[in-house]
């Protein structure tokens, strides 16, 4: 009976460590995996992130072109608009300004000289501002208000030197001096047209003209040309 419990006992503490003991080796190899799938879903979540960065990328350009495109168009629908207004605004400087026209050429001298007044006080920069202060003039000078026409010509003349009226205001106002017997004042005005404007078309008006109140200066060319 002894012998046979010690058997037992022998028995019972040789199966103990391959029943109760660890496995080493199982532990490490499922730590492995563990490990393995932990690394292996970390870089799957490091390409989602990276993907997540692209994507916001992305969406940080299209929201930055989308609000370029935006101040674009909120930009050209304020030019158009200007463009609008400034066209708008030179349609209704034309009119007034050919009204005035129409008005000189019918010789209906006050109506135009209102619209003329009226062109340069509320366009006083727009394209036919220079005209309209000639053809004002011109008018002063048919309503024989030579204070006015005159004061009107030289205003052009300063304002406006190089326009294509230029060398004719000076002819008119050569005239107004005549007509208020200023002929010294004239003859000035004459020459000078004769000098800076030889080949004007009003040139030879001018020369006409001095001629006209220099009697004695054509008397005295007259023998020359025979000599």
């Amino acid at each position: 009976m002894r012998r046979f419990f010690l058997i037992f006992l022998l028995t019972v503490f040789a199966w103990q460590p391959a029943s109760a003991g660890i496995n080493t080796e199982k532990v490490i190899m499922d730590h492995n995996k563990k490990i393995k799938h932990l690394v292996q879903t970390n870089k799957a979540l490091n390409g989602k992130i990276e993907q997540l960065e692209q994507q916001q990328l992305e969406s940080s350009k299209k929201i930055t072109e989308l609000f370029n495109l935006m101040e674009y168009k909120k930009s050209s629908i304020v030019v158009e608009q200007a463009m609008t207004r400034v066209h708008e605004h030179n349609k209704k400087a034309k009119k007034i300004y050919t009204n005035a026209r129409s008005l000189l050429v019918t010789d209906q001298y006050d109506q135009a000289i209102v619209l003329f007044k009226k062109y340069l006080d509320i366009y006083p920069d727009n394209n036919h501002a220079s005209d309209a202060h000639y053809w004002l003039a011109k008018t002063y000078l048919a309503q024989r208000q030579y204070s006015l026409a005159i004061n009107t010509f030289v205003a052009f003349q300063q304002n406006s030197p190089l326009h294509h009226k230029y060398a004719n205001s000076l002819f008119e106002l050569a005239k107004v001096y005549v007509e208020l017997k200023q002929v010294e004042k004239s003859k000035n005005l004459l020459n000078s047209i004769l000098k800076k404007f030889p080949s004007h078309r009003v040139a030879n008006q001018a020369q006409q003209l001095l001629a006209k109140i220099s009697p004695t200066k054509q008397a005295n060319s007259e023998p020359e040309q025979l000599n």
